[in-house]
């Protein structure tokens, strides 16, 4: 495990049911993405990976449903519970999204996301 975190975005940047923010990771050595959300007023982060077949998630950075209350994957329909990313229909059932560690503070007196990078997923 690093010691290290990555500021991902202003904290201001996340909105509940909004638009993800999106890094470029290496995951198990191949160039990918990551995502972070804020759901029920907490930001979180997933690899932007679709359990089912690899492809991302998100279109465009959407990737909330209409209502705000699921994760959607916009190339085969999953969907996924944005507080756990684990799986609630589609063709990935059972599985759920790899989880990012993902916290925010106070840094030069500004809120922002910060991701510490662990496991098989790094800075890019």
């Amino acid at each position: 495990m690093t010691d290290f975190t990555v500021t991902v975005c202003p904290s201001s940047d996340l909105v509940d049911g909004g638009l993800a923010c999106k890094l470029p990771v290496q995951h198990a050595g191949q160039a990918t993405t990551a995502l972070f959300i804020r759901y029920n007023g907490q930001a979180r982060g997933y690899l932007n990976r679709c359990p089912h077949a690899g492809s991302e998630l998100d279109w465009e950075g959407h990737v909330f449903t209409r209502a705000g209350d699921l994760l959607m994957c916009a190339r085969h329909g999953a969907t996924f519970k944005p507080d756990t990313g684990d799986c609630t229909g589609g063709p990935c059932l059972p599985s759920r999204l790899s989880a990012l560690h993902v916290s925010e503070e106070e840094r030069d007196g500004k809120r922002v996301v910060l991701w510490r990078p662990e496991g098989k997923t790094q800075p890019a």
